[in-house]
């Protein structure tokens, strides 16, 4: 093996520690939904994952619930088969999305946040630590293949650490929240018994108000060798590339690396 071949896998190496150090942490989110009736209930991620999303950095992302989480069914009186109840309405209408609050220290246990007393002022509270949240789209799906957009006034949409528990909650609705006075939709335009689902724009989350460290990728001064030129013999190693040689220049990578993994962190 070359000296070259042995200086490029020490800087793959170094590469992939880099790439594994910038992993964003995964906050996951849900749909805290129920109807009228407290049927079609799904009060955590656990209840019903399958409509669960992990939000990683800034950008758009759906959470629903659909008709085969267990408390949208019922039997049917005739044919003794499990079906969907036609859901309308909600009491509880919220997007939870765990830890985020506090990795951003955008909620309870911050500085300032005791001082919050309504979900606006605790919105205004994760604004300033940089969340954002926009663009909410509400969409139903019944199961004879219709659709409905639900309109969703985005200026009564309250976002923040609403409970004081380290998620951030989009409140669209909540009969016993803020929201119930001035609801973000008008809760008799949902009726459907296949799916419902938010869409919304979260930014805040990659590195703006992060306190997560965010590591650029490191720079790796690499000699130059001349491959035409002849090898001479190493007596104590390899009489190809000289191991003593190589070892040192790949500790000399390595050792840069991590000076530029330390180097770049930042809150």
């Amino acid at each position: 093996m070359k000296l070259r071949k042995l200086i490029a896998a020490a800087s793959a190496t170094v590469l992939g520690a880099s790439v594994l150090a910038a992993t964003a942490s995964a906050y996951e989110a849900f749909l805290m939904y129920t109807d009228n009736s407290w049927l079609w209930g799904c009060w955590s991620a656990a209840e019903f994952p399958a409509g669960t999303v992990d939000i990683t950095e800034d950008g758009t992302y759906t959470v629903y619930v659909d008709s085969s989480i267990p408390t949208a069914l019922v039997e049917d009186e005739e044919t003794g088969e499990l079906v969907p109840i036609t859901a309308a309405g909600a009491q509880v209408f919220c997007v939870d999305i765990d830890g985020l609050a506090a990795a951003k220290n955008a909620g309870a246990g911050a500085d300032g946040y005791d001082a919050c007393e309504t979900g606006k002022d605790k919105q205004a509270f994760a604004q300033a630590a940089g969340i954002e949240v926009t663009d909410v789209i509400l969409t139903t799906t019944n199961t004879d293949g219709t659709t409905t957009d639900v309109a969703v006034n985005q200026d009564n949409v309250i976002f923040g650490d609403i409970e004081a528990n380290g998620k951030i909650r989009i409140e669209l609705f909540n009969a016993y929240g803020d929201t119930s006075a001035a609801p973000a939709v008008d809760t008799s335009a949902i009726n459907f018994d296949e799916k419902i689902a938010v869409t919304f724009t979260i930014t805040g989350v990659s590195e703006a108000g992060a306190d997560e460290p965010v590591v650029d990728e490191p720079v790796v001064d690499t000699p130059v060798v001349d491959t035409d030129a002849p090898v001479e013999e190493n007596k104590g190693g390899s009489p190809d590339t000289g191991v003593e040689g190589v070892a040192a220049v790949a500790g000399l990578a390595v050792l840069a690396a991590g000076a530029a993994l330390v180097s770049k962190k930042r809150k």
